[in-house]
């Protein structure tokens, strides 16, 4: 039977072709614009170049050449040009010879007296236009050689007759230099710019991977809080009927039990109480992070709970040697809030406050802080912690490990799901904390206001 592919893994190869072919694709198109370029501006100054000589020609022979002229008025005018610095390597005037041209001036006056026979000057000659053609011409004592603009173009007297031709080479090499070194730090800068494309692009390929582990992740996650909300709802049963039994077992339903039966059962009753609250925990997180969790905000007597928050735990904290003080700071105003989700947030704090305090005194405070808020505070003298420790407080599952807090059990769940309710229903909470001094939470819960509240629902289901 064939197995059905993994759609992860062909995701993840599309995605490795997918960044393979940009690193192929963006440096090349990279280099081939720049070559284009470079071409493209190498043959504009060419083209200028060739106009410039041109204009040389025509210039000469608008305003220089005089077909009356002798040849050694020609040679004069021919030297000056030599002289002006213009980068002209040849410049020659030939008269027609039969079916050759005879040079008749010229840069180089050995040349005077020669025939030369060219198919450009045969041509220019015939078509009676300028012809302009790029040769190269190897430079002396190098082995380097220099390109030129020869132009062949006709000499015309003042009634536009031809007389002559006029045979020039226009030197590129100054141009040439300048554009082979701007040429060379532009394929630098190239060869830096394709690097840097192909690194990006490479760590492209690993932020690729880590998007698809991220998402696989995220699926793995899902199925984690599935997991857990099933397995949590499923444990809730067996749970409750534990307890149930242990109820009637240490009431004496199935007969009397001796002390160390009592002891025993005690024990267990312990325990599964500690596992229901882990289960209720899970249940929490499970429906805060699904956005499942509903909250029915309503009017509530601030006084009343807290009092019975004190009764509840006022035996808890004689156990083990604690006093509690509960202090309320003036005329307290009732609240607006979900009344089993404001016990849940004081109930994990008193019990937090309980458990890591040894010895001393714990606080319960409520007093009207802000005219839309009240401020609830858990104040007690227990072990503390400083300031990296308190970094991560309020993140799942973080429990601080010290010598102090070796032996205490915890899931670290307590607090996260305490900030997100209070969060829920509006509120903030912080906390201030020394070391071996003592710790102090505090939350925010807003004040009943007919003129906003009258008109709510009688239950919300609210997300983060």
């Amino acid at each position: 039977m064939l197995k059905k592919p993994n759609n992860f893994l062909l995701r993840q190869s599309h995605q490795v072709i997918y960044a393979v072919v940009l690193i192929l694709l963006i440096p090349l198109a990279i280099i081939l614009n720049t070559i284009w370029s470079v071409q493209s501006f190498q043959l504009n100054i060419d083209v200028s170049l060739q106009r410039q000589a041109l204009m040389i020609g025509q210039f000469f022979d608008s305003t220089v050449y005089e077909g009356q002229d002798s040849q050694a008025e020609i040679q004069a005018k021919i030297k000056k040009i030599q002289n002006s610095g213009i980068a002209v390597r040849n410049f020659d005037i030939l008269a027609r010879d039969g079916e050759a041209f005879k040079i008749i001036a010229s840069f180089d006056e050995n040349k005077i007296g020669n025939s030369v026979d060219d198919l450009n000057y045969v041509i220019s000659w015939h078509q009676n236009e300028a012809v302009a053609t790029l040769v190269s011409n190897s430079i002396s004592g190098t082995a380097d050689s220099e390109r030129l603009w020869e132009v062949v173009m006709p000499l015309k007297d003042a009634e536009g007759n031809k007389e002559a031709l006029l045979s020039l080479r226009l030197s590129l090499k100054l141009i040439d230099d300048l554009v082979r070194e701007t040429l060379t730090k532009s394929y630098i800068i190239l060869a830096i710019t394709v690097l840097i494309v192909i690194l990006l692009l490479a760590l492209n390929t690993r932020l690729f991977e880590h998007a698809l582990l991220f998402k696989k992740l995220k699926e793995v996650d899902k199925m984690k809080d599935e997991f857990i909300s099933i397995a949590s709802h499923e444990l809730r049963t067996p749970i409750t009927t534990i307890k149930g039994f242990l109820s009637m077992a240490m009431e004496g339903d199935y007969g009397e039990l001796n002390d160390i039966g009592k002891k025993g059962f005690r024990i267990m009753e312990a325990s599964v109480n500690r596992l229901g609250a882990l289960v209720d925990d899970l249940l929490n997180v499970s429906r805060i992070e699904q956005n499942r969790l509903t909250i029915s905000p309503k009017v509530i007597s601030l006084p009343e709970v807290l009092e019975s928050i004190e009764a509840e735990f006022s035996l808890r904290m004689e156990e083990k040697g604690l006093k509690f003080k509960l202090t309320q700071e003036g005329e307290l105003p009732t609240i607006w809030a979900d009344e089993d989700k404001f016990r849940q947030i004081l109930v994990n704090l008193m019990g937090n406050a309980i458990k890591y305090t040894k010895q001393g005194e714990i606080e319960l405070i409520a007093k009207q802080t802000e005219p839309k808020f009240v401020t609830i505070n858990v104040k007690d003298t227990g072990i503390g912690m400083d300031a990296k420790e308190r970094e991560a407080l309020f993140e799942k599952f973080y429990r601080v490990q010290t010598e102090d807090t070796r032996g205490i059990v915890g899931t670290g769940l307590g607090l996260w799901i305490t900030k997100q309710l209070v969060e829920l229903m509006g509120g903030k909470i912080y906390v201030d904390s020394i070391k071996h001094v003592g710790s102090q939470f505090y939350f925010t819960v807003p004040i009943y206001n007919k003129l906003i509240h009258k008109a709510a629902p009688p239950a919300n289901n609210l997300s983060k």
